[in-house]
């Protein structure tokens, strides 16, 4: 692999990405709690995802729930800033999907700063207490806030929701993104 691939340059970006949304959008989200965040299943992970990189879909989502957000909700500024994305995602089997989480997940791993626990035919991501407090250090920088305000919106819309639950959510609402063509680039 060569230094210039995109893979290289941009894993410290994803995995620090897919901590923040272990940390804000798993479950529990109590700092009181003994059990550390997790998000159940690679489907709810990359669901969740697809809501943190393309603003403006999450802001269509807000609509059809009918909840109220604002632009410093989902950390964008102006028109504009709805259709930025943070980084593109291709349509796969069931969705959004990213190849970069199986090398940034094992980032993580390896950097312990989560686990991956199976259950029932799953996988669970859990922050590691080093996981939480490199989030919490990340949740500080300038950089990383329209994020962290989009998982918080992203939390309070889609708590409730499973895997399966928010992938046909998807299918139903955004016929623009699952009608694609398989890996072509959303």
């Amino acid at each position: 692999m060569k230094l210039t691939d995109p893979t290289v340059e941009n894993i410290a970006y994803h995995a620090a990405r897919l901590l923040l949304l272990i940390a804000y959008c798993g479950k529990p989200r109590s700092t009181r709690s003994a059990t550390l965040p997790a998000i159940e299943g690679r489907t709810l992970l990359a669901k969740l995802d697809f809501f943190l990189r393309y603003p403006n879909y999450l802001m269509k989502a807000a609509d059809i729930l009918q909840k109220e957000v604002s632009g410093e909700d989902i950390g964008i500024k102006g028109e504009s800033g709805a259709m930025s994305v943070e980084s593109r995602m291709v349509r796969y089997r069931y969705g959004p999907w990213d190849h970069i989480y199986y090398p940034a997940l094992a980032y993580l791993v390896g950097k312990q700063l989560i686990v991956i626990e199976p259950m029932r035919g799953t996988d669970i991501f859990r922050l590691t207490p080093q996981g939480r407090d490199v989030s919490d250090l990340l949740s500080k920088e300038t950089a990383y806030l329209d994020l962290v305000r989009r998982a918080v919106t992203i939390y309070r819309l889609f708590n409730k929701y499973s895997g399966n639950r928010l992938k046909d959510f998807i299918y139903d609402n955004f016929p623009e993104v699952v009608g694609r063509k398989l890996g072509e680039t959303i």
